[in-house]
């Protein structure tokens, strides 16, 4: 859905983060996606907390300097909001057939629920597959405030599940300016959940917890039927687990990070005493998730089966098995190289790296969006007009 429909063999798929623009390109061709390059760029400690994007000139140097040092040959772009950013929600509204009408309907619940006016957000919505809710209600995860609402959609003898999608116009600006400066057509502007689900769970329509563990910030989304149906965001990331080890082992910032990337390579299973404290706000925030889950109206399942972990903090070690066994749930990492062909020699740096890049891949995995997300499709593209 959305204003683009010519289709191009080769995107570069493009992630703005707190703490630098991961970049992937990847060619389709004859059915198979193929990585061409990638590359990132990182910000200073002092600056990273300060979302790149405040300094429109500052992420276009980062996003032009990464197309040319990793060599980049795609003109055409994908982009994401950050989740901390986007209103999400997912509501129940009665069936109707008149277009029009359905907009109204939409509408009328998008303006209860999003934590600031209409007219200044940019939303789409999209009808969702499956059972529909019998018993009207919707739940929210409006993670600009960090909080969720259960709003009714009114009685009806017969609902349609539907999700909505909103984000301040003037961060789409932002965006949009961003690649005008940096000389590269910006076909697409997703949400990450979207991302994440085309490179780490693909057909696979069990639910499903995706955690992005990223630098300031951790995403969960719990994913139906391919769908993102709940997502939350906790301001705690890998750059606090850097932190923590940084004063404990009386070490600058940059030799803390690195010895965290070398605990990562290790063979170690256990998680650290500090990193499991750290972890824990995190631990109770997924839980929570989950309960909202289970008590939805408008879900068909009631239990997560398994949880993807991803971002840069995903390898530390055995933190999958500390998660699995906290929450009573598999845990383990996702690998989004897996739906994507790539060099064998390079495979093991890849598998290195690779959860960092989940979002950048999924974004860059746009051109086999005919299969385009047969149904159900979802609003993956923030549409300005």
């Amino acid at each position: 859905m959305g204003l683009f429909s010519k289709k191009e063999e080769r995107y570069v798929g493009v992630d703005i983060g707190a703490g630098g623009v991961k970049l992937v390109e990847l060619l389709f061709e004859g059915g198979v996606y193929k990585l061409m390059t990638y590359g990132f760029t990182q910000r200073s400690a002092e600056v990273a907390e300060l979302p790149i994007t405040d300094d429109v000139n500052e992420a276009t140097r980062h996003v032009k300097r990464l197309m040319q040092e990793a060599g980049a040959k795609a003109t055409r772009a994908v982009a994401s909001l950050p989740v901390h950013a986007v209103f999400s929600s997912m509501i129940a509204i009665p069936r109707v057939q008149d277009p029009a009408e359905t907009r109204a309907l939409v509408e009328r619940q998008a303006e209860k629920l999003m934590p600031i006016p209409l007219n200044e957000m940019v939303i789409d919505f999209q009808f969702v597959g499956g059972k529909t809710a019998q018993t009207p209600a919707a739940l929210s995860a409006a993670v600009l405030s960090n909080k969720e609402r259960i709003e009714s959609a009114g009685r009806a003898q017969e609902n349609v599940r539907v999700l909505i999608t909103g984000a301040k116009k003037s961060m789409i600006q932002t965006y949009t300016s961003v690649f005008q400066g940096a000389g590269l057509e910006l076909v697409s502007l997703e949400t990450e959940p979207f991302a994440l689900v085309r490179s780490l769970i693909g057909s696979d329509k069990s639910p499903i917890m995706m955690l992005d563990i990223g630098s300031f910030r951790t995403n969960m989304t719990i994913v139906e039927e391919g769908v993102p149906f709940l997502t939350r965001s906790i301001k705690v990331g890998g750059a606090l687990v850097t932190r923590t080890m940084a004063e404990q082992l009386s070490v600058n910032v940059e030799e803390a990070e690195q010895m965290k990337h070398d605990l990562a390579r290790s063979q170690e299973q256990s998680v650290p005493k500090a990193v499991q404290d750290l972890f824990q706000p995190i631990v109770n925030e997924i839980a929570y998730a989950m309960r909202l889950y289970a008590e939805s109206d408008v879900t068909n399942h009631r239990r997560v089966e398994k949880v993807i972990l991803t971002g840069g903090s995903a390898h530390l070690p055995g933190l999958d098995v500390f998660l699995t066994e906290k929450l009573n749930v598999r845990t383990m990492v996702g690998d989004p190289w897996v739906r994507v062909q790539v060099n064998e020699a390079m495979r093991s740096l890849l598998e290195d790296v690779g959860p960092r890049f989940s979002v950048a891949i999924g974004l860059a995995m746009h051109a086999a969006s005919p299969a385009k997300e047969t149904k159900p499709a979802a609003p993956k593209q923030m549409q300005t007009a």
